[in-house]
């Protein structure tokens, strides 16, 4: 038989044990960003002179304070664009990921029969992001030429 002591020894190894194994098997909970004010987007791309709106994109970028990551939310409507307008995201400037119009439903920004497509996510960089660039790219075919048309926002991180 153990002695209380050796007993005493042997629970408090066996409680310590079990309690490293189960911090090891838990998920680390991941930090959260915290975001600043939003940054809204409006984009318009215009044809024909400055007459016809091609497409447009609305919403809001959001910046974390960690310097590290952005949030986007935003619809990009197709107007009178002859192909499907996208967006593209640039970060530092250089080409991160491209948003493409896919159709979807009416919305305030895109009433009666022109429809938005939404697009909404968090960007991880892995490292400082200093700008992000947003370049719509839509077109028209006026006189039977085709014309690539694009409006850019440039944003710059308040947190650097």
């Amino acid at each position: 038989m153990l002695s209380s002591v050796r007993r005493h020894r042997t629970f408090r190894s066996l409680t310590l044990a079990l309690v490293a194994l189960v911090a090891l098997l838990l998920p680390v909970t991941p930090a959260h960003a915290t975001y600043g004010s939003p940054l809204t987007v409006w984009a318009v791309t215009y044809g024909n002179g400055g007459s016809t709106e091609l497409a447009r994109v609305d919403g809001n970028l959001y910046f974390d304070d960690g310097n590290t990551k952005i949030y986007y939310d935003l619809s990009l409507c197709r107007r009178s664009s002859f192909t499907a307008p996208y967006v593209r995201v640039l970060i530092n400037g250089v080409n991160y990921t491209n948003l493409y119009w896919s159709g979807g439903s009416s919305t305030a920004v895109c009433p009666s029969f022109y429809t938005a497509t939404p697009h909404a996510a968090e960007i991880n960089y892995g490292s400082t992001i200093t700008s992000v660039s947003l370049i719509l790219v839509s077109s028209e075919f006026p006189n039977n030429v085709y014309t690539e048309r694009t409006k850019r926002r440039d944003y710059d991180n308040p947190y650097n």
